[in-house]
């Protein structure tokens, strides 16, 4: 028996024709650089940081023995439940002497005693029934640099 003679390798012919291959690569390189292009401006490489706006002074105050829960719950870092628990505390002891004693409410600690001060005080027996809220004067606003002129406009 003789050796089939070997048949020439067929060309196969191509899923994707070159000009679409083309395209294809083209289309994913866009792909990657955009998304390169989009990870480096995501941090912002190069950029200053933002000013920090410092917090402004409290504009009033609060008297814990005359307030009821809802006018204390306004207060920056006390909500309805440790209102309620100022309220029940001043009740049970006939009116607070110091704002000390607010460290007896649960939740009330040292520290956040400091930052609930400059929004308390604790008025006298006399004001009972009196308004509890206390404005402060707000320090002047910065003046605003003036206006420039435009030219050509008139």
């Amino acid at each position: 028996m003789a050796d089939p003679s070997p048949t020439p390798p067929t060309r196969r012919q191509a899923l994707i024709a070159r000009g679409e291959q083309l395209v294809l690569a083209i289309l994913a390189i866009a792909l990657v650089a955009g998304v390169a292009w989009r990870g480096l401006t995501y941090y912002r490489v190069g950029a200053e940081p933002m000013e920090v706006i410092p917090a402004a002074p409290p504009t009033y105050r609060v008297d814990v023995n005359t307030a009821d829960w809802v006018t204390l719950a306004v207060v920056p870092g006390l909500g309805e439940a440790l209102s309620k628990h100022i309220v029940a505390l001043r009740d049970q002891r006939g009116g607070l002497k110091s704002l000390e004693e607010l460290k007896d409410v649960r939740g009330i600690s040292d520290k956040t005693l400091a930052k609930l001060r400059p929004y308390l005080f604790i008025g006298d027996g006399a004001r009972a029934g009196g308004e509890p809220i206390q404005m402060i004067d707000p320090p002047p606003p910065a003046p605003f640099p003036p206006p420039s002129r435009e030219k050509g406009r008139g």
